[in-house]
């Protein structure tokens, strides 16, 4: 009994398991620092954080951790870099990776653009994390590396591997939520976060809640920026939108804007913000699992930036942009004069943010499985056995198949138990799908991530 998928998928699956141990061209001209006007001062989060790390260096030289081998949980597809920490949320300490361009430069991983060497989640004070919650239980749980860290979470699995990353935490004893970062296999200016949400308390859920936020840096005036919120009025998941990531990440917690940012806004800025989004994910039984997708990117302009995302078919997204004339070397530490050429093209990086709303299975079929494309499926008229005939030869091996998230997801004809069945119905000529033997199967907690 064993829901089938595409090699691709595969592939990072059986790294994940095997592996777990628990350009923009530069523009010429002069190099002026940014002026340290009202309009791109560092938010006091931010500030704060750099105060803190510079008395610290300077009083305890000896505290400047050593070297490491490598930096579990940095995972990356050779165009976007992340840093996923034990509980799910970006930025992990990695004193061997290369300090990151533009002004201050960090060597700690958040979202990184490779191209650019671009740092968007990390300098100053890290503030990117999630949190979830029922609203109408209030109970609530969330994790970021600072503004607020983690709350009501306990850690039960951290499987790190070279290109993929899961991360399982529980929240008290009423949910327990999963991410699983991996590639993209639509486009490698994006990686793809599923997360998957489980009712593990004793009683119903009628409000579930998601919230994830990101304090965003960009190059290469760090902590000032301009912000991008789309897709968020016309998309009845999504509750909330602000320029700000340095409230809190309870889902339960009031929000509220820096530079006037909420709901659907273009190019909010030049300041040191954020973008947060807050959805609502309707009712949740006890025992079922609640799915959906995000993805984390960056790209060299905002075009490639847009395509990429409708690639995914992300058309709720967060943008952001720096603070750049055009003129200058916008990778220098030193900055690069400001002006409205970065916000106009979105070079030399623009980072982004995206999101995939649930799906449930509607409709589905019987087939051979993917992998033997070269099979032909063929009706039992006895009403016995329908068969796929591979090279001549005939594969008992028929599929439930249907597609979430634009991709194929199949179930192998077999019945899973109770409360799930078989997802194929077999009777005389052609089996058909049982459709509810198939939603069931999407949101258990043994099977939903073959859905995603």
């Amino acid at each position: 009994m064993r829901a089938s998928k595409n090699p691709q998928r595969l592939l990072h699956a059986a790294l994940l398991c095997a592996l777990s141990w628990s350009g923009q061209t530069r523009a010429s001209g002069a190099e002026p620092r940014a002026p340290a006007d009202a309009r791109t001062r560092p938010h006091p989060q931010n500030a704060k954080a750099l105060l803190h790390e510079e008395r610290l260096l300077a009083s305890e030289p000896h505290l400047i951790p050593p070297p490491l081998p490598d930096c579990p949980g940095m995972i990356d597809n050779g165009v976007v870099r992340l840093g996923v920490a034990p509980a799910g949320h970006l930025n992990l300490p990695c004193p061997t990776n290369p300090i990151s361009s533009g002004t201050f430069g960090t060597s700690t991983i958040g979202l990184r653009y490779l191209p650019t060497n671009g740092e968007a989640a990390a300098p100053g004070s890290p503030c990117e994390g999630w949190g979830v919650a029922s609203a109408d239980l209030g109970i609530s749980g969330h994790s970021s590396a600072a503004c607020g860290a983690s709350s009501n979470l306990t850690v039960e699995l951290n499987a790190p591997s070279p290109i993929s990353t899961m991360s399982v935490v529980r929240v008290g004893n009423t949910l327990r939520v999963t991410h699983i970062y991996r590639p993209s296999p639509v486009t490698n200016h994006l990686y793809q976060v599923d997360v998957l949400i489980e009712n593990i308390g004793t009683a119903f859920i009628s409000d579930l809640r998601y919230t994830r936020g990101i304090d965003y840096d960009i190059l290469p005036n760090t902590f000032s920026e301009y912000v991008t919120v789309a897709g968020t009025t016309s998309n009845p998941w999504v509750v909330g939108a602000v320029d700000n990531n340095f409230v809190s990440l309870d889902p339960l917690a009031f929000n509220y804007s820096l530079m006037g940012g909420t709901g659907d806004f273009t190019n909010v800025g030049p300041g040191d913000l954020g973008a947060q989004l807050d959805f609502r994910l309707g009712a949740l039984a006890v025992g079922q699992v609640r799915s959906f997708r995000t993805f984390y990117g960056a790209a060299g302009n905002e075009p490639d930036a847009l395509s990429a995302l409708s690639a995914v078919g992300a058309s709720t997204y967060s943008l952001a942009k720096g603070n750049w004339n055009g003129t200058g070397d916008p990778l220098s530490p030193n900055g690069a004069p400001t002006g409205t050429f970065g916000v106009a093209t979105g070079q030399p990086n623009t980072f982004m943010f995206g999101f995939l709303p649930p799906e449930s299975p509607t409709s589905c079929t019987v087939e051979c499985p993917g992998i033997l494309s070269h099979g032909v499926y063929t009706v039992d008229h006895a009403g016995t056995l329908d068969r796929c005939v591979v090279n001549g030869q005939y594969a008992n091996n028929t599929v439930a198949v249907t597609s979430l998230f634009g991709e194929r997801v199949e179930f192998t004809c077999n019945d899973y138990g109770s409360p799930h069945g078989n997802p194929c119905t077999v009777g005389p000529g052609a089996d058909t799908c049982n459709l509810a033997a198939f939603q069931s199967l999407c949101s258990s907690p043994a099977f939903a991530r073959y859905c995603l």
